[in-house]
């Protein structure tokens, strides 16, 4: 998911609303509200790299991943009037209007990625208003809606970020003899930035890398794989790296398809803490040299 602004659903919002495309779902003001909502609390579907044991009973079991989410809102629409009626539905059927871009459905519910504010990115694929009795007399319609999210993650819309520039090298040292009671006060890393995951799932960050500075390599502290960039940054100039999309911008622009080396690992933020440090071989920490960090916390 691309690092976005904060939602404009209030975060103060109650539980059990939503908004999509500037429709508001559930609140005081509004006469749209949910009746069901299937799909928010369901895994989303696999796709696995199995492959079929040779000359011998099962499988040899391959990497699974997750596929598209698929969201089914049941809506309630009431009005007093045919004619108040025919607007509200006016309102829904253009907020859930099929063939357009993907927008964010933001929602709050209760047990649902921690009941707090989050979204998914999703298109309408379906939608169905059947005319029965209730609204012939212009009271109520039921309407279903069918989301599909092609990024079956769920966000927290707030954006989370840290920055640093480069350690300064290993200096000094111990003095002997000690003297006791010794303190060592609370421990600082220069070079890192500590990341909060509040959600259940592994979420990617979005580094964004200020020059000067030569091969600079963002390194997860935990498990010590690295991602690797072979190439150089000015002074004055930048590099994006999408951990999602594998897309490296020089400037936000300029494509670096082969700046990211053969053996790199593409650095995840995992539920709860993790720290990444910022290093590079040939670059001193007083270039100015600086590495930005944003994320969402993330669930599934």
């Amino acid at each position: 998911m691309p690092v976005a602004a904060v939602s404009p659903v209030r975060e103060g919002a109650l539980e059990w609303t939503g908004e999509y495309r500037g429709l508001r779902i559930g609140e005081e003001s509004s006469r749209v509200a949910f009746a069901a909502i299937e799909g928010l609390l369901d895994a989303p579907g696999l796709r696995t790299a199995d492959r079929a044991a040779l000359q011998r009973h099962g499988t040899v079991r391959g990497l699974d991943w997750l596929d598209a989410r698929t969201v089914t809102l049941t809506l309630e629409v009431y009005a007093r009037s045919t004619g108040e009626l025919g607007r509200e539905l006016d309102a829904v059927t253009t907020a859930f209007a099929p063939a357009a871009p993907p927008a964010p459905f933001r929602f709050r519910l209760p047990g649902v990625a921690g009941g707090g504010l989050r979204e998914i990115r999703a298109v309408v694929r379906r939608r169905s208003i059947p005319i029965d009795v209730p609204y012939a007399h212009g009271h109520v319609a039921m309407v279903t809606v069918e989301l599909y999210a092609a990024d079956p993650l769920i966000y927290d819309p707030v954006v989370q970020s840290g920055s640093t520039g480069l350690p300064a090298p290993p200096s000094g040292g111990l003095s002997f003899p000690l003297r006791f009671p010794f303190s060592f006060g609370t421990a600082q890393i220069p070079g890192t930035v500590t990341c909060v995951n509040r959600g259940n799932f592994p979420a990617y960050p979005h580094f964004r890398i200020y020059g000067p500075v030569s091969l600079p390599r963002i390194v997860d502290m935990s498990t010590g794989d690295a991602l690797e960039l072979h190439t150089d940054v000015p002074a004055g100039q930048f590099v994006d790296v999408d951990t999602r999309t594998h897309e490296t911008l020089l400037n936000g622009t300029a494509p670096r398809f082969y700046a990211v080396g053969g053996n790199t690992a593409w650095p995840t933020i995992r539920p709860g803490l993790s720290q990444l440090g910022f290093r590079s071989p040939f670059t001193a920490a007083d270039s100015g040299a600086v590495l930005h960090i944003a994320w969402h916390s993330v669930w599934v």
